[in-house]
């Protein structure tokens, strides 16, 4: 198990209590934005402290955020853009400057940036994939296959190989899995059965992240944990879990800096009496 170093609690959650939406790293500074909050919160990743914040005009309640070491730029999927309301993402450089916008449609979630330095969109809900230029022009949208049951993604990261390794499954939905899918959508190969809590389940795999090794880390949401998978999608290890740290109840999001070998965890809390997210803040590890 890892030892928890720091605990981070952004302004949006100690002011507004906004709850996380979306890490992202560029460079040694650690990005973050949260729902409802067209703020966007910017650390030092060496010292672990708050730098600064700026605000994105056009930004409304965004999804999630994602970094491009190349073209030195942030994406964020924005849920309800400015235009007619529609959804859109919004690129911008490390500044908070906005270098271009685009309209998704109805179509929001999850980012991940490819090594073609092109934008990877999961829209939960239509269960597909985009794929965007750095642009904005939609490449190819890649329906998944109903006939494997891959409903209601969350995350998808393209693997070096052209294919995608995606993280699915919602509350009643059967099964609950992280799976490989090639450029079709169809199934290649799964980790995870009908939603549980032993090692072969999860409840909710939210979001992912891989490391250079092509091991994959799943924030597993409503087990409170996080599972280590090797890249054939078989189950490693436990790495972060409540019943052992106790730090961890609801992981949202994750995310693996290599250069630095830290691991954050955007976590927060169920009230079950206001029957929303609240105590957001980002745990970090020391991955090394």
């Amino acid at each position: 198990m890892l030892v928890l170093a720091q605990t981070i609690r952004t302004k949006a959650e100690e002011e507004m209590k906004k709850t996380i939406s979306g890490l992202s790293i560029l460079e040694t500074t650690l990005f973050v934005v949260s729902e409802d909050s067209s703020e966007v919160e910017v650390y030092d990743l060496k010292t672990l402290s708050f730098s600064r914040r700026w605000n994105l005009m056009k930004l409304l309640d965004p999804v999630d955020i994602s970094s491009c070491d190349i073209n030195k730029c942030l994406y964020i999927s924005d849920s309800k853009g400015s235009d007619d309301q529609m959804s859109q993402i919004l690129r911008v450089d490390a500044n908070g400057n906005l270098i271009q916008n685009w309209s998704t449609g109805d179509d929001y979630g999850c980012l991940s940036v490819t090594d073609e330095l092109n934008v990877i969109l999961t829209v939960h809900y239509k269960s597909k994939l985009n794929e965007y230029s750095p642009n904005g022009q939609l490449i190819r949208e890649i329906n998944l296959s109903s006939d494997a049951s891959l409903c209601n993604p969350w995350h998808a990261i393209k693997l070096i190989s052209g294919h995608f390794i995606i993280s699915h499954g919602y509350f009643d939905d059967d099964p609950h899995r992280v799976c490989i899918v090639d450029t079709d959508g169809k199934l290649i190969k799964s980790f995870g059965q009908k939603p549980g809590s032993t090692i072969s389940k999860m409840n909710i795999p939210f979001y992912l992240s891989v490391d250079e090794n092509g091991f994959v880390m799943v924030a597993d949401r409503v087990n409170s944990r996080v599972l280590l998978l090797n890249s054939d999608l078989e189950f490693k290890k436990e790495i972060l879990s409540r019943n052992v740290n106790f730090e961890v109840q609801n992981p949202r999001r994750i995310l693996l800096d290599k250069d630095s070998g830290l691991l954050l965890v955007a976590d927060c809390k169920w009230d079950y009496l206001k029957n929303i997210f609240s105590d957001g803040r980002i745990l970090i590890y020391d991955f090394k």
